[in-house]
Parts: structure tokens; sequence; C-alpha cells
């Protein structure tokens, strides 16, 4: 399989990781929004991009690839709409592969977020990344892996572990290097984590201080 001609999804996921990589990938110039996906089921939503009243559903054009993104979270009506029109974008494109971006979630935050994949064809390995010996997936992604294995294209799925509490920056950032490794491109995602780090120790320092307050007397007086 060529590393040309790929369709990335990127919709919300446990810790917004998939929405947080598109973003930055857009960010630092490695995309561009060329336009939008007009989803009738998503008609009372809009974005607001540089002024200008926009559909939700993005797609972010890269020099061998696609990323289709939305802030707005998918409603259930809108899922198969949605995924006929990527459907459809594959074929205009000619591409060779549907790449989606998703969460593993996981009790704690951690210091590395480790990526796995799984595939509706035979996908034995991809670099920096653990094929996934079991589990289960719901929401639009498995569905858009039920329509592509139905029509034989080639789906790939991209799953980083990550808790659901904050939007996670490191999680993102591996996500963004193991999707690197398959449409060829190089970018430095170390902002990303800092940025995840520090927003993460604010909030830690919050919630130590709250649990350090002293209770007000009667509160106390509840408790004895």
């Amino acid at each position: 399989m060529t590393e040309k001609n790929k369709i990335i999804t990127a919709f919300q996921t446990a810790g917004f990781i998939s929405i947080l990589a598109a973003k930055f990938l857009e960010e630092k110039g490695i995309v561009k929004d060329v336009g939008g996906i007009d989803i009738e089921e998503l008609a009372q939503f809009a974005i607001v991009k540089n002024g200008d009243l926009l559909s939700p559903i993005r797609i972010l054009e890269g020099k061998d690839f696609t990323v289709i993104t939305s802030q707005i979270p998918l409603p259930l009506k809108a899922i198969n709409e949605l995924s006929d029109k990527i459907i459809e974008i594959y074929k205009e494109k000619k591409s060779n592969q549907i790449i989606a971006l998703d969460g593993l979630a996981v009790d704690e935050a951690k210091d590395k977020s480790e990526v796995y994949f799984a595939s509706n064809y035979n996908e034995k390995e991809i670099k920096n990344c653990n094929k996934l010996p079991e589990g289960a997936m719901m929401g639009f992604n498995s569905y858009l892996a039920h329509k592509t294995r139905k029509i034989k294209i080639p789906f790939v799925v991209l799953m980083a572990e990550t808790h659901a509490e904050i939007p996670d920056g490191i999680a993102a950032a591996a996500l963004i290097s193991v999707l690197g490794e398959l449409v060829n491109i190089q970018v430095d995602t170390s902002e990303l984590v800092s940025e995840y780090k520090k927003t993460l120790g604010q909030i830690n320092n919050i919630l130590k201080r709250v649990s350090q307050a002293p209770k007000k007397e009667e509160e106390q007086n509840m408790y004895v």
C-alpha cells in the first residue's frame, strides 16, 4: 500500500484527542481548511471561523491526505449521511485507505500514551503502534468500519490511550506521531505536550488547594 491518498477522520473521542490532533496540524500549517460538508441533520449547528459562519464538518487538505473533522459532537441520526459523504470523497480522490483517529479510555493520565490499531483487512504492522488483541468499539468509527468492510475499502482505526477529563495533549501527540508514519509528515508536537502538562499542573494545584482548605465549623460539626 502506498503512502498517498489517505482519508483521515477526526471526530470527538475520549480526551478529545482526535479533534486536538486535527486542530494542531491545521495550526502548524500541515493541513489547510478547504471547505465543509453539509449534513441536513447538523443544519442547526454552525461554527465561526475568521468571522465566517460555516458548516461544522470541515475538510482539511494536506499534501497527500485529507482530514475530515468536526468540533461538534455527531448526533446518531447524522452518522449514516456523513459516512456516505466520506466514502464519496474517498472515491472522488481515488484514495486507497481510510484512517480513523480515536481514543482508548484508561483510568489515569499517563506520561506516555501507547497507540493501538485495528482494521477491517489484514494490516499486520504499523510502526510505533500495537495491534489491539481484543476489545469493542462504539460510535461513528464502528459504523464507518462496518460500511467500509461491506464495500471492501481498507479501513484502520488508530487508538491512543487517554483519560477523559481534559483535552489530552500527550495522547494527541502520540496519535500524530503514528499518523505521520502513514501519511509521511513530520511535525514537532512538544508544544502540544508541554501545554497539556501545564494545564494539568494548574488543575492539580487547584484541586490540592481545595482539598486543603479548612471547612466551616458548621460543616465540620455535621460529620462529628
